[in-house]
């Protein structure tokens, strides 16, 4: 058994050529003899030997014809019904028990133990003709399956197991020889397309348990739809290495030989199945992504020539003109900017006095034209606590309380009763569900979008927009939440020094953030983002995690529409894809004219750019399907390495997951 070792944070994956169980599926014969020596009863001189021999006979059921359950699959990839690149991906099911693709023989006289049983049968709709349909998944009987006859579908003479029931269920798929022949792999390539990996500790010790993978040959169809069965080849190979498509020709048959031909059907036990489509290369995940690199770069709406200097200059402080009815019932137009700034804000408004939204009002007298932005944030967060009825009453009962409190100690400050007593009487921890309110709205969770984004040409489709949070817009928002129930002077007083306790002040670190308005974010919807401190120049290189800005808020807005909130100034974004995500494939291709190639490893996992197999081998290409033989002969022979099994061809088949990075503008 080869061990190859691939570091990674923290810890290792260990790769595994096979891993055998104790003991294959089937059934065993035990034989145990006690031979007991005594004395003969009637002569005391002469010794007897007995024996009492007992003969053990059991079965070790492993799995056969399935299906699997989901509890048995840790992960397959492409995922299922996913929308993705995945054109140059050989796709693989890991499966939680790791001995499971060595449980069985894929060879008639069960001799090819290091083999897999399990094979990965990729179907593309090209592969069938005008008129032919893909092959139906079909639920039959185990007593239906092993009584397969020509005349239906070609299947080996296989017996019945102890604990299989006749009336147990089984998924087939019945598949022309013709189309499955070319797809299905030889013997000696069984050996490389499956092994066994487990993650070790940095002091190497087993962290998780092992899991088996098995890989396909095959590289999906190009912009279209792809079904992937892993089907059994249990007892299926010739000694010759070849597929058999013969009927009543293994050992014990009691009918002749039959050969299948072209458009015979060929019947293949299915034991999972999953489906998922091909995007086309400009709709790929750093294809959408790189579109979305252009001018500006900032919240803001474009500014054109027809614009005046003035009014160019509020556009790229990120207002907008809007449509402003006045309590009268007059209609002008002001000016209304969101939460979400081009840059930072160096406004600040006093709250000290606020009992009304108007009061926020700013007027310009340079443009004639009032500002709403402050007052509008201040409305709303009056109005979305109000909508909220379990927070406005808990909020006004917890007012209430607290300015009984502080009243009655006043009074009792009057009587000179000890300060800790005071201190103690006037401690009024507030309610979960306020506390859980206003540090949403701190990251406008729950903001009606159009009071963030009130303008479409802010964010068009396929863009993306960076911002910084605007403390005074959140600390008017948050002022208008804590003004429910305020309507004396002395309400006002004690909504000062609640403001001051809850700490709603947006003091600290700046908070900065992006938009993303593109159909990568529903096409991809387990996408990851990590933002930098720094310009991160080099595209090559990944900070540690340490360096990486806290992420106060990561939401999808819409089906396409994603908000992300830092805590500082973000310099450098990362978009990639879960590192759950690591697959096998080929590397992606700059043209689709260029051939496929492979970059290789070093055994402690790091690429060379001279190790490159500029053109892979293929069995046909046409078709998609490699000549893994080859591939790993063509491996070996760069790497220069004395031994090469599947665990060394894992490592070399494993495609990272995409990473585009987005730079800040200073």
């Amino acid at each position: 058994m080869q061990l190859l070792n691939i570091p990674s944070p923290g810890a290792q994956i260990e790769f595994l050529e096979f891993q055998q169980p104790a003991l294959e599926s089937g059934t065993y014969e035990v034989e145990v003899k006690q031979t007991l020596t005594g004395v003969s009863a009637s002569n005391p001189e002469e010794t007897i030997d007995e024996e009492f021999p007992q003969h053990l006979t059991f079965e070790v059921t492993g799995e056969r014809f399935g299906p699997l359950s989901p509890t048995d699959i840790a992960a397959v990839f492409p995922p299922p019904d996913s929308v993705g690149e995945h054109a140059n991906v050989l796709p693989h099911i890991t499966l939680r028990r790791s001995t499971l693709p060595w449980e069985r023989f894929p060879g008639q006289e069960g001799k090819d133990e290091n083999l897999s049983w399990l094979v990965l049968l990729l179907l593309r709709a090209s592969d069938f003709g005008e008129g032919e349909k893909e092959p139906e998944p079909k639920s039959i009987t185990v007593r239906d399956l092993l009584a397969t006859r020509p005349e239906t579908a070609y299947f080996p003479e296989l017996l019945k197991e102890h604990g299989q029931q006749d009336d147990d269920l089984v998924t087939v798929i019945d598949v022309p020889r013709r189309i499955l022949e070319p797809l299905l792999p030889s013997a000696a390539e069984l050996a490389w397309l499956a092994h066994a990996r487990q993650r070790l500790t940095q002091n190497d010790a087993v962290e998780s348990e092992a899991e088996a993978t098995v890989l396909c040959r095959r590289l999906p169809a190009p912009g279209g739809k792809s079904t992937v069965h892993l089907v059994s080849v249990e007892r299926r190979y010739k000694a010759d290495g070849t597929f058999d498509f013969t009927f009543g020709s293994q050992e014990g048959s009691q009918e002749g030989s039959q050969e299948a031909g072209p458009t015979d059907l060929i019947r293949l036990v299915s034991l999972a199945r999953w489906t998922f489509h091909c995007v086309d290369p400009a709709q790929s995940f750093s294809a959408l992504l790189e579109k979305l690199d252009r001018e500006p770069g900032v919240l803001r709406a474009p500014v054109t020539d027809e614009m005046t200097t003035e009014a160019a200059a509020w556009i790229e402080q990120g207002h907008v003109p809007v449509v402003h009815r006045m309590r009268q019932g007059n209609r002008t137009v002001s000016f209304y900017r969101g939460p979400l700034l081009p840059g930072p804000n160096p406004d600040t408004v006093s709250l000290e006095d606020v009992q009304c939204a108007d009061q926020l009002l700013r007027y310009h007298p340079d443009s004639g034209l009032l500002d709403v932005s402050y007052a509008a944030a201040w409305e709303l967060g009056r109005l979305l606590t109000l909508d909220n009825t379990r927070v406005a009453l808990e909020l006004f009962n917890w007012k209430r309380q607290t300015a009984h409190q502080e009243h009655t100690l006043r009074q009792r400050s009057v009587r000179r009763l000890p300060r800790g007593r005071q201190r103690a009487e006037v401690s009024s921890a507030k309610p979960q569900a306020v506390a859980a309110w206003f540090q949403g709205l701190t990251r406008l969770v729950g903001l009606p979008f159009s009071y963030l984004v009130p303008e479409e040409r802010l964010l068009p489709a396929e863009s993306l927009r960076f911002f910084w949070l605007d403390p005074v817009w959140v600390d008017c928002l948050t002022d208008g939440a804590l003004s429910v129930g305020r309507v004396t002077e002395a309400d006002m007083v004690h909504d000062r020094r609640l403001r001051a306790r809850m700490a709603l002040r947006q003091g600290g670190p700046a908070v900065t953030g992006f938009l993303i308005r593109s159909s990568v974010v529903s096409g991809w919807p387990d996408l990851l983002v990590e933002g930098y401190p720094e310009r991160v120049d080099d595209a090559g290189f990944i900070p540690d995690r340490g360096d990486t800005l806290k992420l106060l808020r990561f939401d999808r807005l819409a089906d396409d529409v994603l908000i992300c909130l830092f805590e500082g100034e973000i310099k450098t974004l990362d978009v990639h894809q879960k590192p759950e995500a690591m697959h096998f494939g080929l590397d992606a291709r700059d043209d689709p004219a260029d051939p496929y190639s492979k970059n290789l490893r070093t055994r402690d996992g790091t690429g060379e750019e001279e190790l490159l197999i500029e053109r892979v081998p293929w069995s046909d290409e046409r078709k998609g399907i490699l000549d893994i033989p080859a591939l790993a002969a063509q491996m070996k022979e760069k790497l220069g390495w004395d031994s090469f099994t599947a665990a060394q061809f894992a490592l070399q088949m494993i495609e990272g997951v995409q990473k585009v990075r987005f730079l800040s503008e200073g």
